[in-house]
């Protein structure tokens, strides 16, 4: 199976936003070790806050509220470790809050980064979201976006089981609780300015991401992966059944 940094076209200094639902830590872990594999030095980080990270996902874990003292701690860094995670402060379960959206674009420029990955935005853990009026939280230097839902939710009622935000969902989207998140349905919501494309910058090349893919979905991505080229903003949409085994639908 491809990688996902072989399926999406990076930037020779790529600054890539994450948000949605269905596996963004996962995904953010694993396309940074990825890079990394590629000899990159790799920042992953929060503009919001994410658990901490175990020893297999970040090699090395930076927590700094004062901008210059981590950058100075990141760039001295690089020389024994690849792949970075920084955060500003860590409360006590454990969650790392994140940097300022101004940061990212100093770790190339002060911390020495050649790609930095942002989860900008939370699910609950829920397979599919539509943005609140605060989020995400998206650096405006950001060049690409990776929109995720889960497989798991098309084709099923909408419901707070599967939903984050089922109500702005709704709203995006044109429906009404417990009608169905049919292609279309979930076609009109990541392709949305309210939707997945919120806070994205107009020249971020942004790919929808579909997690958790099953054979039994294959015809619904498929038509799903059709839909979302409707939009000039969407380079296209890339699929993985596990974590690190990504493939492009056939349409």
């Amino acid at each position: 199976m491809p990688l996902l940094a072989d399926l999406i076209d990076l930037p020779s200094q790529p600054l890539i936003s994450m948000v949605g639902a269905g596996g963004k830590t996962t995904t953010m872990y694993t396309l940074a070790r990825e890079l990394a594999w590629q000899g990159k030095r790799v920042i992953t980080t929060t503009t919001t806050q994410i658990f901490t990270p175990g020893a297999d996902e970040t090699e090395m874990l930076i927590v700094e509220a004062e901008t210059s003292r981590l950058l100075d701690r990141v760039m001295a860094a690089w020389q024994p470790y690849q792949r970075i995670t920084v955060a500003s402060s860590v409360n006590e379960r454990g969650k790392l809050f994140g940097i300022q959206p101004d940061i990212p674009s100093l770790l190339f420029a002060q911390g020495g980064a050649d790609a930095v990955i942002i989860e900008a935005d939370g699910a609950r853990h829920r397979m599919i979201k539509a943005p609140a009026d605060y989020e995400p939280v998206v650096p405006s230097a950001t060049n690409v976006a990776l929109l995720l839902m889960s497989a798991e939710a098309i084709n099923q009622p909408l419901s707070e089981a599967i939903a984050h935000r089922p109500e702005r969902i709704a709203a995006v989207s044109g429906i009404t609780m417990g009608e169905m998140l049919t292609p279309d349905v979930v076609a009109r919501l990541m392709t949305s300015e309210q939707g997945a494309l919120k806070g994205i910058p107009e020249n971020a090349k942004a790919y929808v991401l579909v997690t958790h893919t099953t054979d039994k979905k294959v015809d619904s991505i498929r038509e799903l992966a059709r839909l979302v080229m409707d939009s000039p903003r969407i380079m296209g949409t890339r699929c993985s059944e596990r974590a690190g085994e990504w493939f492009i639908p056939l349409r």
